[in-house]
């Protein structure tokens, strides 16, 4: 499997969410637990899943 790494708190996942969490046009790749927090911001878009499976 493939993995990205959290561009919160570091950490290495084979899934991923691809969010905005702040005003501006930057996406981030963020780990679901990151994800889950970031959900309460006001800023939060939800962009989609990646996952890191080999097909």
């Amino acid at each position: 499997m493939k993995t990205k790494i959290c561009e919160i708190c570091s950490i290495a996942a084979d899934t991923m969410f691809r969010v905005q969490i702040a005003s501006g046009k930057n996406w981030i790749f963020v780990c679901q637990s990151c994800c889950e927090k970031s959900k309460s911001l006001t800023q939060y878009k939800y962009g989609g899943t990646w996952k890191g499976k080999r097909h």
